[in-house]
């Protein structure tokens, strides 16, 4: 990566991964917020600038949809949730309506033409954003969680683990948009917050994060096969505040910190193969 950095997302725009955001080490260990916006190709192995954010950000979500990328929230280098909400148009970053509050640490997904923002500080509140209207609703919230994860799958919302008040959690939580309830889904193998997921050939995987009892961040990957969660082939090392998208079948790991409850940012794009095979 061109920009070493955690506590970021990703998201995949036209057949390439683009991390936004988050934050950066110095040369002297020195913690900065950045607006860094970059692309990778897969297909070329190169990384390309885009443009960046109008403000620095970490811990903001991001999402594709109908291949429009949104940036939404996160925290500003003070230290406060955002409600913001940016479209990248042509080369510029153009304001749209903002989140009904503020948010950082969330989730969000794409489903059905719709955004979904699920969780996240301070309030664990779960939104939906028309882009056709740039207009957003409010919706029944799940169990308060932030640092968590999201996908959509099988026509519905899910969050996975995150955690709350410093207590990382094994539970997964399931929207079902045409009832607009929530229901229990399966517990997960570990608990863990700060880390990423994405649906690849159907299949649900997740990796990395961090626990606080005791003090690590994890190698552990889990993928979702016949209702539960079974173990993948592990990280080479632990990461937290890492995303995770999936392009052409393969799962990508972007950046993220090896030091648990801190940053130390390895810079590095970390590909897994064949998680739909056995």
């Amino acid at each position: 990566m061109r920009v070493a950095r955690s506590e970021h997302p990703a998201a995949v725009l036209d057949g390439e991964i683009v991390v936004l955001g988050g934050f950066v080490v110095s040369g002297l260990g020195r913690v900065s917020v950045t607006p860094s916006v970059e692309a990778y190709d897969p297909a070329e192995d190169v990384w390309r600038d885009l443009p960046e954010l109008p403000e620095p950000r970490h811990h903001l979500m991001a999402a594709v949809v109908d291949q429009a990328l949104f940036a939404l929230g996160g925290y500003a280098e003070s230290g406060e949730a955002t409600n913001s909400v940016w479209e990248l148009v042509d080369d510029s970053w153009v304001a749209r309506a903002s989140i009904p509050e503020p948010v950082g640490a969330g989730a969000a997904v794409e489903l059905d033409g719709s955004l979904y923002l699920v969780g996240g500080t301070p309030n664990g509140g779960f939104h939906r954003y028309d882009p056709a209207r740039d207009a957003w609703e409010t919706l029944p919230s799940p169990s308060s969680r932030e640092h968590l994860a999201a996908v959509s799958h099988a026509g519905e919302v899910w969050a996975i683990g995150g955690r709350w008040q410093g207590t990382a959690f094994d539970t997964t939580e399931v929207f079902s948009v045409e009832e607009a309830v929530w229901r229990e889904g399966p517990r997960l193998l570990d608990a863990r917050s700060g880390f990423g997921a994405t649906v690849v050939d159907d299949v649900i995987v997740l990796g990395g994060g961090e626990v606080f009892d005791p003090l690590m961040a994890l190698t552990s990957v889990e993928a979702l096969r016949d209702g539960s969660w079974v173990p993948a082939a592990d990280l080479p090392f632990g990461l937290h505040g890492n995303p995770l998208v999936s392009a052409g079948g393969r799962v990508y790991l972007p950046g993220g910190s090896t030091r648990p409850g801190g940053v130390d940012n390895p810079g590095t794009m970390m590909s897994l193969g064949d998680i739909a095979g056995e």
